[in-house]
């Protein structure tokens, strides 16, 4: 049934159907390529996609119709399914050779994250049936292949094919699925539960260290190290898109990779909210309460969004005492420092400030081609220091752009076979960054930062001394010198002030709250942060 022209057929039809979904001749052909059929049994067929990039950002937003194309040349009953290079034996069979033996089965996508809570204990067991030509079959090692930055669109295809192939599976080769969505008591878990919650691509080693997030890069190796007997808490704060969330893996993972028997819970402050609710609703508040109690070390991702959710917070403060007592380790993240956060009780936010405060900045021009040329070495991308320089230019605040980007670039690279030019990459940076409607001025600096304060433009433009508007006159008048470079008899002209002593006095002033106040530096790192995007 299975023969090499039939392959060779299946890579023509493939081809065709590519090219009527609009792709190119050159692009459908070497799309088409990657899906290398090289096992065959009875109605079950495995492709090989060589390239695993191929495999997670293309193959499987291509699902419906590689399966389609696969039945129009093999049978409507057939079941197909690729495994990207990563999952394929060391030295894999060209197109012109196909295999018979069915030494292994993958599925056909790479399954988003629940998915991932199949590889720890999906087992393979032995049943007697005409469709396996090899019985002997008891476990597959890694019977799933995954890839991490699914564009949503691909999630939502890879999860439907995802629980069609596993029924399917099952129903063949006797697999035991389990319940992706249960939880499980953390009291003597195994260590699967802890790793459920982490990702294993976001460690150190992936993380790219540079003098904006050094603090907290140095804080969270430490604690890794020595968990719990350092300082507790950790808190780590800065605007969204530098490396918060992947510090936290990142501890996870280390302190699992010493401790395997430990459990390691990381959740965002939304997820843990939503358990407690369905917690209070179905009556399993002790459950809910063993779970976190029991834990050796607690990630908490994005803790800002408890604020004004007065019965989570009062649950997480039990929680974070109880955990403190026992010395386990406790490390948080935020957007902002722990004082400026809203609607947060302040026996909380005392308890944030008691242990170590890191924040991360925004990347400097040197940090950000430190982390391009990383990334983009990740991904094979072939970059000129021409386009690195010209990324590192107009990308400035977020790393989630910067990796948005070279994901982008790869996509082109890998259909076109040609490296990134300027131009190329111009193209995907007028698509993701936002341009600026208009140049910085002391007007545009003026208007951001009234409205960081709630306070109108004419007060801060006043003669009033009260407290509240003397300190955000001195930040504009420090952000006016320190982003714009202008004289100081122009700024104190701008802000109404006879006088340039009365801007230098600002400047320092700040200068001085910068180096001393945790909470200054944050409002004039936010500040400075809006005024580069121009989102004021």
């Amino acid at each position: 049934m299975a023969s090499i022209e039939k392959s060779e057929v299946f890579f023509e039809k493939l081809k065709s159907r590519l090219i009527s979904l609009g792709m190119g001749e050159a692009v459908a052909h070497s799309i088409a390529n990657q899906v290398v059929p090289v096992k065959f049994d009875g109605q079950t067929i495995i492709a090989d996609c060589k390239s695993k990039f191929h495999a997670s950002m293309i193959i499987s937003a291509k699902m419906t119709d590689i399966i389609e194309v696969a039945r129009e040349v093999w049978g409507q009953n057939v079941e197909f399914y690729v495994r990207s290079d990563a999952d394929a034996p060391a030295t894999t069979p060209k197109r012109s050779k196909p295999s018979n033996k069915l030494s292994e089965t993958l599925p056909l996508f790479d399954a988003p994250d629940e998915a991932k809570k199949l590889t720890s204990k999906t087992t393979l067991k032995t049943q007697k049936s005409p469709r396996v030509a090899n019985p002997s079959i008891e476990k597959t090692e890694n019977p799933f292949s995954f890839s991490e930055n699914k564009f949503e669109s691909i999630a939502k295809i890879s999860t439907l094919q995802a629980s069609k192939n596993i029924n399917q599976i099952s129903t063949q080769m006797s697999i035991t699925p389990i319940n992706l969505t249960s939880e499980v008591d953390t009291r003597g878990a195994p260590p699967q539960d802890a790793t459920r919650s982490l990702n294993p691509e976001l460690t150190f080693t992936t993380f790219v260290r540079g003098q904006s997030n050094l603090i907290a890069y140095s804080a969270c190796e430490s604690i890794a190290k020595n968990p719990g007997n350092l300082t507790n808490p950790v808190f780590i704060y800065g605007a969204t898109g530098l490396g918060k969330t992947h510090l936290l893996h990142s501890v996870g993972n280390e302190i699992l990779r010493q401790h395997p028997t430990w459990t390691i819970k990381y959740v965002t402050s939304v997820d843990y909210m939503n358990e407690l609710i369905q917690a209070i609703r179905f009556s399993k508040q002790e459950q809910f309460r063993n779970k976190y109690n029991h834990v050796d070390v607690l990630l908490v991702d994005d803790i800002q969004f408890l604020e004004s959710k007065d019965s989570t917070q009062l649950e997480f403060f039990h929680t974070f005492n109880d955990l403190f007592q026992k010395k386990k380790q406790i490390v948080i993240t935020s957007d902002k420092y722990p004082k400026d956060i809203p609607n947060i009780e302040e026996r909380l936010k005392s308890r944030f400030l008691q242990g170590l405060i890191a924040d991360i900045e925004p990347p400097g021009f040197e940090d950000r081609v430190a982390i391009i040329e990383a990334k983009a070495k990740a991904l094979l991308l072939k970059l000129t220091r021409d386009v690195v320089l010209h990324i590192a230019t107009h990308v400035k605040s977020n790393v989630r752009e910067i990796q948005g980007i070279l994901n982008n670039l790869a996509m082109t690279q890998s259909m076109t076979g040609a490296p990134p030019s300027i131009e190329s990459t111009n193209a995907h940076l007028r698509r993701i960054i936002r341009v600026p409607a208009q140049s910085l001025d002391l007007n545009a600096i003026q208007k951001a930062v009234a409205a960081h304060f709630g306070i109108k433009l004419s007060e801060l433009m006043s003669q009033d001394r009260s407290q509240r508007l003397v300190v955000p006159r001195h930040i504009a008048m420090y952000l006016s010198r320190e982003l714009l470079g202008s004289a100081t008899t122009e700024i104190a002209e701008a802000f109404g002030r006879k006088n340039h002593t009365t801007v230098m006095h600002a400047v320092e002033k700040v200068k001085e709250l910068i180096e001393k106040d945790a909470s200054t530096r944050a409002i004039i790192n936010e500040l400075k942060r809006k005024l580069d995007q121009n989102l004021v």
